[in-house]
């Protein structure tokens, strides 16, 4: 099972083009090139290496886009290195191991036997784990960590006080 919406990351990356029209007009040219069998033709005869060749810059550029975006995840004090690590496993079985989940149902085929998939249900389902879910004597995500443990007004020593809203 193959989708391009990664390749398209890439795509993007690399021409610097986020227009909704190009890509419309993009396309109507690759609908076009499908039913004039003599254009297929002339793209499928590019040599392997070439399409070889930008199809590693591209998947390099994918890589690289993807580390630009974990450099702006805080990765101390908290599980998400550890969120990753796990994801990016989860996502390396279907690569290094692709008959292990033939037995499964369909449905769950197409989740988990492709790694890009595999790898982003895993990294959300850990990030809602670990991340917004309440631990017992915590407050929940987002909930001000002050206020969930705010004594009442009637028993604040002086310093308690005047540090009171």
């Amino acid at each position: 099972m193959y989708t391009v919406y990664a390749e398209n990351v890439g795509l993007i990356e690399m021409a610097r083009i986020r227009s909704r029209w190009i890509t419309a007009v993009t396309g109507a040219v690759l609908i076009v090139l499908g039913c004039l069998p003599g254009l297929g033709t002339i793209v499928a005869s590019l040599p392997d290496p070439v399409v070889g060749a930008a199809a590693l810059v591209m998947f390099a550029m994918i890589t690289a886009v993807g580390i630009r975006i974990l450099k702006k995840v805080d990765f101390n004090g908290t599980h998400n290195l550890l969120i990753l690590a796990v994801s990016l496993a989860a996502g390396m079985v279907p690569v290094t191991a692709p008959t292990i989940y033939h037995r499964l149902p369909d449905s769950l085929q197409i989740i988990l036997g492709s790694a890009i998939t595999s790898t982003a249900a895993c990294a959300f389902a850990l990030n809602l784990l670990f991340n917004h879910t309440p631990r017992k004597g915590q407050p929940s995500p987002g909930q001000d960590p002050v206020a969930h443990h705010q004594p009442s007004t009637t028993h604040l020593s002086a310093t308690e006080a005047s540090l009171a809203p």
